[in-house]
């Protein structure tokens, strides 16, 4: 990276912390605005629960449930949250760095849902946000030949032409930011391994690790991501020349670390559920298979794809461009689009709930960045000005939508226009 690429992502870095805190600076804490709140405070709810209240549901301060809208909830002393522990564990530095804050202030109640815990889901989220993008534009520039012009213009689409904003400051807390980490992570690996045809120690072990966080964080993106990762491995066909170095100490140790989030998981279900292996969700389930509709997933205000995400409709012009151009390889991330789109149309809430946009496929932009960079590597210096200019106009409107955004669609108003177009106001 040039020193001019170091500080745009510093000043990239410090903007998306500065729009988190402003955005909750306006709510305090125990609100539904606040950043322990229903979802999240069930994502988080691993930390305070170990390290403060030994698991044990009757330490808990009064109440605590009920003032985080029951993110998590309490059964026979039991500490009881359906969502996988991937998150806590992404958190862990900053919820340590709070718990640290706390004790230094004599802060003493209520531990692991006070001020600087509600804070350090903004710092961790806007790091974590940040290296991923960080990790795109490298992809981008080092392995799929855009210039730095065009890498810079792909990260901005994914930031500002889709859900991806919200999330990473908005609603941070949730598992959407840190899964697009982890997938930009896991691609950047495999086509660093592609370039030089070997798997050495350190690429090995960091592959385990983020194969195993994928599992913790959003276990269905498993089944998602094999599509992309497919076509990593099939379309150069290069994989037959690469050797493997891996000493075998370091093949123990990295199995090792990659084993203790799924054994922390798995000690979870069995202290909750009194199974190895649980379904948090065990009464959701897709009672939408018969009537699926992919036209309301997709176009309507309450959460559409393509309202809200407009960048994907790019990722799938580029198929279409990779097609044409003999990449027919290419076609498995149309598959793969639409494997998301009918898995979630399935589920008995195809738009996930409160949210801004389809968080489905929020991660997925990490991937989806490849057959957008196949659109962009193709514009001209001249055409780059104009695409800057539609994406710096469009991503301002979509900025201002979700700023004004109170973080909840009406049910039974699916396809009110008019609804949507009241958010457009400063």
């Amino acid at each position: 990276m040039r020193i001019k690429d170091k500080v745009i992502f510093l000043f990239i870095g410090l903007g998306l912390l500065f729009v988190s805190l402003n955005r909750h600076s306006r709510h305090p804490i125990f609100n539904y605005h606040s950043q322990l709140f229903a979802d999240k405070a069930g994502y988080h709810i691993y930390f305070p629960a170990w390290f403060y209240y030994d698991m044990d549901a009757r330490n808990l301060p009064d109440s605590i449930s009920l003032k985080t809208g029951q993110g998590f909830w309490i059964k026979d002393s039991k500490i009881l949250t359906k969502y996988p522990i991937g998150v806590a564990i992404c958190q862990l530095p900053f919820s340590l760095i709070a718990a640290l804050a706390d004790e230094i202030q004599q802060i003493k109640s209520p531990l692991g849902f006070t001020k600087a815990h509600h804070l350090a889901l903004n710092w961790s989220t806007a790091i974590w946000g940040t290296l991923g993008l960080l990790l795109v534009f490298l992809t981008a520039i080092q392995f799929w030949n855009l210039s730095y012009s065009q890498g810079y213009l792909l990260i901005f689409g994914v930031l500002m032409l889709s859900n991806l904003l919200y999330y990473t400051t908005r609603d941070c807390g949730m598992s959407h930011a840190y899964s697009f980490t982890v997938f930009a992570a896991i691609q950047y690996l495999l086509m660093q391994i592609q370039t030089v045809k070997k798997i050495n120690n350190s690429s090995f072990s960091f592959l385990l690790i983020l194969g195993s966080l994928v599992i913790v964080l959003r276990p269905l993106n498993l089944l998602f991501i094999i599509i992309p990762l497919l076509y990593i491995f099939l379309n150069k066909n290069l994989w037959k020349e690469i050797s493997i170095d891996v000493k075998p100490k370091i093949l123990y140790v990295a199995i090792t670390l990659a084993f203790v989030p799924i054994v922390l998981q798995m000690s979870y279900n069995y202290y909750a559920f009194e199974r190895l292996i649980a379904d948090g969700y065990v009464n959701e389930g897709f009672s939408n298979i018969g009537q699926v509709n992919l036209l309301k997933l997709w176009f309507s205000p309450h959460n559409g794809l393509f309202i809200y995400s407009p960048i994907i409709l790019i990722a799938l012009v580029g198929v279409i461009k990779g097609w044409v151009n003999d990449n027919r390889w290419g076609i498995m991330y149309l598959f793969y689009f639409m494997i998301i789109s009918l898995t979630y149309a399935s589920w008995w809430s195809p738009g996930l709930g409160c949210g801004f946009g389809h968080r489905g496929f929020t991660e997925h932009l990490a991937f989806f960045a490849m057959p957008i960079s196949w659109v962009l590597k193709t514009i001209s210096k001249s055409q780059q000005r104009w695409w800057g200019i539609c994406f710096t106009i469009i991503g301002i409107l979509l900025f201002i939508v979700q700023y004004n955004f109170d973080g909840c669609w009406p049910e039974s108003r699916d396809w009110d226009w008019g609804l949507f177009l009241s958010y457009f106001k400063i």
